[in-house]
């Protein structure tokens, strides 16, 4: 038995290695820093269906810490992005994976936006190990079904709302109906003041002040797009709260980003709480 195991390691082994040296010969770089860079790179692994290869991706990207955007499973496609933060863009890696006999080609493209630097050797390290990862036969089945299920955690990620607004702002510039799928269901924590307070339907419509660009001195990326305003919907059983705030209140709002309208330059956040 020890025997057995000790070759089942040793041929693992192996298959990373033969998928790293794959990974780094195929690796291919397109555009420049002043256009947007793409990166890509693929393998073919044997014994894996398109399905399995696709499942244990997104396992390997959630467990990176990536968001998952879109997934087309039946298409083997699947968009994910490192998240932005206050002083970096998101970053979107796109996998597609297609059959090739008994095998799956899994091809893996990074891709940056003008103006992000990324050093070529970096990129191909961390492409080929993700790569790496892929397995084939029955332990590629077992881990494909097992990061089919995986999720992205539920964490909230703290806002000053014109920073929000202004990130959105940026976003939607390069293109207004990504920023639903990127931001879809995430959960924002948001400071800054009460501006205006309506019934919205069954629920109530809470505004933030977002300030004009011009008379804020901070200046912050996406500074000279058009304003978005960001609002928040509480539900009916919020209505004590909601009855207490006045206009200039500063508070902090917790909810799930739920709409992005690009005609009206809105964001709205739903079921949202006070937390601050």
């Amino acid at each position: 038995m020890r025997h057995k195991t000790l070759i089942a390691l040793v041929l693992a082994s192996a298959s990373a290695a033969v998928h790293a040296g794959e990974c780094e010969d195929n690796f291919a770089k397109s555009g420049s820093a002043f256009t947007g860079v793409d990166f890509s790179s693929r393998v073919s692994v044997p014994q894996l269906s398109v399905a399995d290869a696709l499942g244990q991706m997104r396992g390997i990207m959630v467990s990176e810490k990536m968001d998952v955007i879109t997934e087309d499973a039946a298409g083997g496609v699947l968009l994910v992005e490192q998240r932005s933060t206050g002083t970096t863009r998101a970053i979107p890696t796109l996998i597609n994976v297609s059959a090739s006999g008994d095998a799956a080609s899994v091809q893996m493209t990074v891709k940056t936006e003008k103006g992000q630097f990324a050093r070529a050797d970096a990129i191909r390290g961390y492409m080929c190990d993700l790569l790496s990862r892929v397995k084939g036969g029955e332990a590629g089945r077992l881990a494909g079904a097992q990061g089919a299920k995986a999720q992205n955690a539920n964490d909230v990620t703290v806002r000053d709302v014109y920073v929000f607004s202004r990130e959105i702002a940026r976003e939607a510039k390069g293109n207004a109906v990504a920023v639903g799928a990127r931001h879809k269901g995430r959960s924002y924590a948001l400071r800054g003041n009460v501006d205006y307070i309506q019934e919205d339907g069954e629920d109530y419509n809470v505004s933030f002040d977002v300030p004009d660009q011009g008379d804020v001195l901070l200046r912050v990326p996406g500074d000279h797009e058009p304003r978005v305003g960001v609002a928040c919907l509480f539900r009916p059983n919020q209505l004590a709260n909601v009855l207490t705030w006045r206009k200039g209140d500063r508070v902090t709002f917790t909810g799930a980003f739920y709409r992005y309208d690009d005609f009206k330059r809105m964001v709205w956040l739903e079921n949202c709480t006070k937390t601050g």
